[in-house]
Formats: C-alpha cells, structure tokens, sequence
C-alpha cells in the first residue's frame, strides 16, 4: 500500500502557508472537534468500509442524564435511518425492552438478530454504542426473552487487525502494552475509522513513530481507508510531559495544493492517533521548528491540539 502519513500531514500544511499570508488577525486558540455542547451528543457504533465506526449525533434533547443519553443512542441504533455511506447491522431487528439498572442496560430484541450470519457484529454495535454512554459498563442481551448474553464489557480495542493474536496477548500485560489504535479516514475523507494494530513498541515515542508509520503505510490488507499519493519528512517527534511534538518539514508542498481541502481531518487524524497511546494526552505541530497559526481560517496549531470526545459528527 502506498504511504499515507507524510501525504495526510501535508494536507494541512498548506494551509499553514495560506494562513500566514492572510490579512486577517490570527486567533490563539488550540484545535479539537467542533465545539458542540457534550450534553446533546450521543455516539452510535455502524458499519463503514466493514469495520465498526462512531457516528456522533447532535440531538435537540438535552442529554445530560445518562438514562435518555442511552434511550436516545438506542432509538437511533435501532431505527431504519442510517447515515449516508453507513452500514447498520440492527436496522431490520425491533428493540423489544430495554432496561437501565445501576451501570447496566439490558435489551431485549428479536429473533431476527440470530439470522444472517452478522450477530457479531450487531452484538459489537450494540455494546459499543451502550458503553459509549456516561456511567454504563455492562450490556445484558435476550433475544425474544431467551438469554443470550450476560455482563458484556467493551473490548479494550476496537476493530482489531489480527484478533486472534490478540487473544494470545490479552493475558499479557507486555504484549498488549503494544497494541495502537489508528485513526484513518474513509475513502471520502469525512470520517474518522479507528483500526488497532500491534506494533513491536512500548514505549510512548516510539508507539508515537510507529502509530505515524502505519498512518503512512496503511493497514494490512484492509480496502477502502484512504491512501494519499504524496509523502513529507517529518523532521522530528518526541513525547515529554504527555504532549508529542511533531516538526514537520515544508519542502516540495507546492505539489500538494490540491489536497488542501482536507487538512481539518488530517489533523484530527494525526493527533487523536497519538493521543490514543497512553502517556501522550495532546499534540503540538511545528514547521521547520517554529509554530504556526492558521491551518484553515476556523483551525489554529499554535497551540497543542487535544482532541475532544466527540468526533464523526453527522447532520
């Protein structure tokens, strides 16, 4: 697969030039997802490019109580609209009960979800999109009344490469110190799709190269994440005090004016990649050493970026 990472870096660089060429004043202010209000958010977990992706919703209730956080996220994840360029594996199954005890939800649901060979991947959906709610850890299923499963727990990674290595590595708490969830974009550069691949590095600068190498090379033999033509240097990275540092260089960005458009969701992509691995909480990017301002006329990097919870927003 081609390289991605130094392309998807460049995206918003030049924007950097733009932005520093600008008549308008610069804003100080540090880059994350929209600013929405986080009491009318709910994330639901669907499909895209087969793999298990969040989908924020911005609702008109307020959802601040996680009982109507989690009946709102439900009735979405059971009903028949689906985002566009989605997959819902739930869409056709009707929602027969739901309960919210304590930090546990239980749900009851029809025999449909047994059919087709995906309850799987809608028993995922479902646990995702449950624990993705404040204060709730564990899903109960019934199907029709009849237990299926008890006390499931979100798996620690998401959308995993290789899982049957994983469940080699999950007793070991070296080995699985290892794992890096990666945040490619779709094929349309809109979202945001997390991939979790094992990397033979523990520590976190060199969890942070190598989270930046896989965002260069891709993902194994996974289709549909997008690839861009291009490559940059990077001239240097390190992690000190949970913040990583990512100089990049600016030669030959001439070349790259045409994926300009996408430079928000390449930084998105960079830093909350690196703000996955534990022990880096925020991502500072310089050009040729020096900070920057503006990356699009509503996106600064002078300051270091930490990505807010939210992120795949849909209309």
């Amino acid at each position: 697969m081609k390289r991605l990472l130094h392309a998807v870096l460049i995206t918003f660089i030049i924007f950097i030039l733009a932005g520093c060429n600008a008549e308008s004043s610069p804003i100080d202010s540090t880059y994350s997802t929209p600013s929405i209000s986080s009491g009318k958010m709910v994330s639901v977990y669907y499909i895209k490019s087969g793999l298990l992706t969040p989908a924020t919703y911005s609702v008109d209730t307020n959802v601040d109580n996680y009982i109507t956080q989690v009946s709102t996220a439900i009735d979405l994840l059971f009903s028949k609209t689906v985002p566009e360029g989605f997959e819902n594996e739930l869409a056709n199954i009707k929602l027969n009960s739901l309960e919210i005890s304590g930090d546990t939800v239980s749900i009851d649901v029809s025999g449909e979800f047994l059919a087709g060979g995906k309850t799987d991947t809608a028993k995922k959906q479902i646990i995702y999109t449950l624990t993705e709610c404040d204060n709730i850890f564990h899903v109960n299923i019934t199907v029709d009344g009849k237990p299926y499963a008890t006390m499931l727990e979100r798996p620690q990674f998401i959308n995993l490469l290789n899982p049957d290595e994983y469940e080699k590595d999950k007793g070991n708490p070296d080995e699985v110190s290892k794992y890096l969830t990666i945040y490619y974009t779709d094929e349309n550069k809109k979202y945001l799709i997390p991939v979790t691949i094992k990397s033979d590095k523990a520590k976190a600068e060199d969890k942070a190269k190598s989270a930046l190498q896989y965002l260069s090379e891709g993902a194994g033999d996974i289709e549909n994440l997008q690839i861009f033509p291009k490559k940059i240097e990077i001239k240097n990275l390190r992690v000190a005090d949970g913040m990583a540092e990512v100089d990049l260089d600016l030669n030959y960005l001439l070349e790259f004016i045409n994926e300009a458009q996408y430079a928000e969701i390449a930084i998105e992509a960079v830093s909350r990649t690196l703000t996955s691995i534990d022990g880096i909480d925020k991502v500072q990017f310089l050009i040729n050493g020096k900070t920057m301002d503006y990356v699009t006329s509503n996106v600064s990097i002078k300051t270091p970026i930490k990505p807010e919870r939210w992120y795949n927003l849909v209309k």
